[in-house]
């Protein structure tokens, strides 16, 4: 009688910590191809944008007069009508796109070449910061880095350029110096890690968000949530053997070309920061994108908050 072989670890849907031998490339790979995504929804806000759909109906109409597209008695002709405003899209299809492009390769290529991506395992390694990835039958399909460096809600340098072959190291110097001496001081005497470490604390400690990236087929399967909660308990060390102390807020900046708009961090209890307060805490301000400028908000969650948002989604999740 044959015996069921117990599940392997490939075959479970687990969220573990990052394993820079094998995830670092995956990880790389679903980032940007979270950003790169916002280049077809930007696409098609404007194409679905009233003006753009008038300006094109007011031009296919112009050129159905010139060119004489009328219905006659062949019923083929009941779709000239339509040669027109389709040949006036086409041209808006190309245009949207050659402006867009560039735009969101630049925005790749800044993510992709920060700091935090060229050295993930030393960047993430202070504190509560941390990378996680939800492994799905032995695929990385999701991913979090929580950044509670010194960092947190700045802008990271990055030694890449806009276009391709371009380098630029004059933003980075310094994010890696800093990345380094953090870990020196992570590594050096109790007594010389406790200065350390006190020097550099801010009064008030916050975290953010960096990157919360789930691969396309599996966005609708609580992954990304998953992730998030993951994150939150070791940043407000809720369920954590981490001694290091919780921050006192997480902060995190929306894509606003995502495809729920940020519902998930609603969802978990985050709020909207108004610009006054993130200019005064000196935290990078929304990067606009597109033609029409789009920009993410920024929003924070406190340890209150969460732990009742928390309850509230373990809940809903026994019920299904």
């Amino acid at each position: 009688m044959s015996q069921s072989q117990p599940p392997t670890s490939d075959d479970v849907d687990i969220v573990r910590t990052f394993d820079s031998s094998k995830d670092e490339r995956m990880v790389k790979m679903i980032v940007g191809q979270g950003v790169m995504e916002g280049l077809a929804r930007a696409n098609n806000k404007i194409f679905t944008n009233p003006l753009a759909l008038l300006f094109v109906f007011l031009v296919g109409m112009g050129i159905n007069h010139i060119s004489s597209f009328s219905v006659t008695s062949n019923p083929l002709s009941y779709i000239s009508p339509l040669i027109g405003p389709c040949l006036a899209f086409l041209p808006v299809m190309g245009i949207v796109e050659y402006i867009h492009r560039p735009q969101f390769i630049a925005r790749m290529r800044k993510i992709i070449g920060a700091v935090d991506m060229i050295m993930p395992s030393t960047y993430y390694a202070e504190g509560k910061s941390g990378i996680w990835v939800f492994q799905h039958k032995g695929e990385v399909v999701g991913v979090v880095c929580l950044d509670a460096t010194k960092n947190a809600g700045k802008e990271l340098g990055s030694v890449l350029g806009e276009e391709e072959g371009q380098l630029n190291e004059k933003n980075v110097d310094n994010d890696l110096i800093s990345s380094k001496e953090d870990e020196k001081a992570k590594n050096a005497p109790d007594m010389r890690r406790r200065i350390t470490r006190k020097a550099n604390e801010p009064s008030s400690r916050i975290a953010q968000i960096r990157h919360l990236d789930v691969d396309q087929p599996y966005r609708r399967s609580g992954v990304g949530s998953e992730l998030v909660l993951v994150a939150l308990d070791r940043a407000f060390s809720i369920s954590s053997d981490d001694l290091s102390p919780p921050v006192d807020r997480v902060i995190v900046r929306t894509n606003p070309l995502s495809p729920d708009g940020g519902k998930l961090f609603i969802k978990c209890g985050f709020k909207p920061i108004t610009q006054i307060e993130v200019g005064a805490a000196a935290w990078e301000k929304s990067e606009k994108i597109g033609l029409l400028g789009w920009a993410g908000d920024c929003l924070s969650v406190n340890k209150e908050t969460w732990v009742i948002k928390r309850k509230e989604l373990l809940e809903q999740a026994r019920v299904k």
